[in-house]
């Protein structure tokens, strides 16, 4: 059966994998040049008069809760501009102004938003806005751009994962800045906008079609930053998230006056006691987003490339055999041995090791807890594509840091990875202490 690759400029004969018509992304050009994407900046009403503070980082993916962590390393470049392009016929409405640039505040909570959170917040009489937005994965089975050419045509059976949002377009719009408030604003039943990454990587623009697992499709409608749909791939209204399975709230953003500590106060209030949440300020995070503490899917594609997958057994699923061979390999590495990830990785992780054991700290690390790099599955909540399946995460020490519990490693070991550019789940909102995913590039 053949599968899809991303591949440069040409398409295989029958009975050859599905290639796209397009460049690949340059993985080992971008790191070459030492690229970071490690993170952008808030734009329009996500300015830095929110205050200092939301906490500490968020959840993992890869296990029992949708993914987040610690701040990135790095400094934070500017975020991606959207594509001047032709909207395809859709509706120039603006979207009404917030007077005066209200302070801006994310707030999620691990496995879906609480209910009671973003009754707290629009009720609140500090806050003069509310988006609260969905997400998950929906599968893409084909793409055509506007002229009705085939862009992806993945194998019968086989799709290319998609980080999807469904919004409220007006009142998302209002978080937007510059010409994607009108953009966000307009959206329309049936249409989609992809962020600026997303656009480029889909090798699409407005009046393209993707088709989706379960027989729908949508019509993209515009071009955004990435910033105005939280680092999404792709947005879509509520009613057609409905229809695509995207109906589970994640994450609410409030443009609000006055004190942030009281405003958190409140919305904390009500919540069930003890119950983990997790608020951020623009420029404390790369993206408002929930998990908004690691790259979201997007930039893990743009960095390591994309791949096709079908179902398979429990939480795993078959991956694109072609993409595994141009990108991963198996490799010795100090401490732990031999483990099979990601070529764009590998130097780092071995660099990480190798300064731990020539710190003569080999003995905080268990040869024993070394739990896998690559591992091609979903997330073990399900929600999104675990980052095992790129090969760039790590999961050290995991039989005495299980998720859920209170990290035991030692921090001279979490600086060592941070500065080869690997996050831990330390203080995540569900701490999973043995997860180490790549973030940024070595700051070395």
């Amino acid at each position: 059966m053949s599968r899809v690759t991303r591949a440069v400029g040409r398409r295989l004969g029958a009975g050859g994998a599905v290639r796209r018509a397009g460049d690949l992304v340059a993985v080992g050009s971008a790191a070459a040049l030492g690229v970071l994407i490690g993170a952008v900046a808030m734009a329009g009403v996500q300015d830095a008069r929110s205050g200092p503070g939301g906490g500490g980082p968020d959840t993992d993916a890869d296990h029992p809760v949708e993914q987040g962590a610690s701040a990135a390393p790095g400094p934070v470049p500017a975020p991606a501009s959207a594509e001047a392009a032709d909207r395809g016929g859709q509706d120039e409405r603006e979207a009404p102004a917030l007077p005066a640039a209200p302070a801006v505040l994310l707030a999620w909570t691990p496995g879906g938003l609480d209910a009671g959170l973003a009754a707290a917040a629009t009720a609140d009489p500090t806050v003069a806005a509310t988006s609260v937005v969905r997400g998950g994965v929906v599968d893409l089975v084909a793409s055509r751009d506007a002229g009705g050419a085939t862009v992806d045509g993945p194998a019968l059976g086989w799709a290319i994962p998609l980080d999807a949002v469904a919004i409220a377009p007006e009142a998302h719009a209002r978080f937007a800045s510059g010409s994607d408030r009108a953009t966000v604003a307009g959206l329309r039943e049936g249409r989609a906008l992809l962020g600026a990454t997303s656009a480029e990587l889909r090798r699409l623009g407005p009046g393209s079609v993707i088709d989706l697992a379960g027989g729908g499709s949508v019509t993209v409608a515009g071009v955004v930053s990435d910033t105005a749909i939280g680092g999404a791939e792709m947005a879509v209204d509520l009613a057609t998230g409905e229809r695509l399975g995207l109906g589970v709230d994640r994450y609410l953003l409030a443009a609000y006056d006055g004190e942030r500590a009281a405003l958190e106060g409140r919305l904390r209030s009500s919540l069930p006691a003890g119950a983990a949440v997790r608020f951020r300020g623009p420029g404390e995070t790369p993206f408002l987003r929930n998990g908004d503490a690691v790259l979201p899917q997007v930039l893990i594609k743009q960095r390591f490339g994309e791949f096709a997958y079908r179902p398979g057994a429990g939480d795993g699923f078959d991956q694109d055999p072609a993409w595994q061979d141009r990108n991963l390999v198996t490799v010795d590495l100090p401490i732990i041995g031999q483990a099979r990830c990601h070529r764009e990785v590998a130097d780092a992780l071995a660099g990480a090791l190798g300064e731990v054991a020539s710190a003569n700290l080999a003995g905080l690390i268990d040869p024993d807890g070394f739990a896998g790099c690559w591992n091609a599955r979903n997330t073990r909540a399900g929600t999104s594509v675990s980052r095992h399946a790129w090969g760039v995460a790590v999961d050290l020490n995991f039989g005495t840091n299980p998720t859920g519990l209170a990290s035991v490693q030692d921090p001279r070991l979490v600086a060592i990875f941070r500065r080869w550019g690997f996050t831990d789940g330390s203080g995540w909102l569900v701490p999973d202490a043995g997860h180490f995913e790549y973030v940024s590039p070595p700051r070395r």
